[in-house]
């Protein structure tokens, strides 16, 4: 019976020492000799992975951008509607055709509102009184072409860019119930400005600051063309 006791405590350890060894294998899969060796490994570890982000991320050359844009009118726009628009964005998809210059489509919407206190109006026949409500959209789509002059350096990166298409301008003039309104689509250009600002070093996502000013000759009763300058801000991002 002692002999089977000790035989059986034998196996016994030997099984543990067994087990121990073999998760001792798994957990140091390399013939470490000092902990100095395993610090390396880990980083050449990292930085390879870092590398492989940084490669995963120049497969796609295609840059998204959203912004949220607040937009002053200027010139014969301001008397029509001289409040600042608060309800506006951006958006563009741009192919990078090299690390300085990017192209592709840009669209954007600006609302401009205000409403005028009850007064009277007269022309040679009539008086009118009435409340008056002057609303005008803008909406730009411009294929548009940006130039960054530190392309492909880390950090920071200035950019400038020009955008020229058409505009679907939108007037609409309420006098009480009554309406005079009319939708037109013409020219219209956008030069730009601003710079990108990384997140991380391998993050895909840019922070987005810039200004641009907004020209389309439209003009109707009282507006004689529309200029606005805008400042923006939202992401970009580089798509994977």
């Amino acid at each position: 019976m002692k002999n089977i006791i000790k035989i059986a405590f034998t196996m016994l350890l030997v099984a543990v020492s067994a087990v121990a060894a073999n998760a001792q294998f798994r957990r140091y899969p390399y013939p470490y000799r000092n902990p100095y060796q395993r610090l390396q490994q880990n980083m050449e570890h990292n930085q390879n992975q870092d590398q492989a982000n940084v490669y995963r991320n120049r497969d796609s050359k295609l840059w998204l951008t959203l912004d949220y844009a607040v937009s002053q009118p200027l010139g014969s726009l301001k008397d029509y509607a001289d409040k600042t628009s608060f309800a506006g964005w951006n958006v563009s998809l741009l192919y990078q055709f090299n690390p300085k210059i990017a192209a592709g489509l840009g669209v954007g919407f600006y609302n401009y509102y205000q409403k005028i206190p009850r007064q009277v109006y007269e022309d040679k026949t009539t008086s009118i009184s009435a409340v008056q409500s002057h609303t005008l959209q803008l909406i730009p789509i411009q294929p548009t072409i940006v130039f960054t002059p530190h392309g492909g350096e880390a950090g920071v990166q200035p950019y400038v860019g020009l955008g020229v298409g058409v505009a679907d301008v939108n007037y609409e003039k309420y006098w009480g119930e009554f309406v005079d309104k009319t939708n037109k689509v013409g020219f219209s250009v956008s030069p730009m400005a601003g710079v990108r600002i990384p997140i991380g070093k391998t993050s895909p996502v840019k922070v987005n600051i810039g200004v641009k000013y907004n020209y389309a000759p439209f003009a109707y009763n009282e507006i004689k063309n529309i200029s606005t300058v805008e400042a923006n801000a939202g992401i970009s991002v580089h798509l994977r």
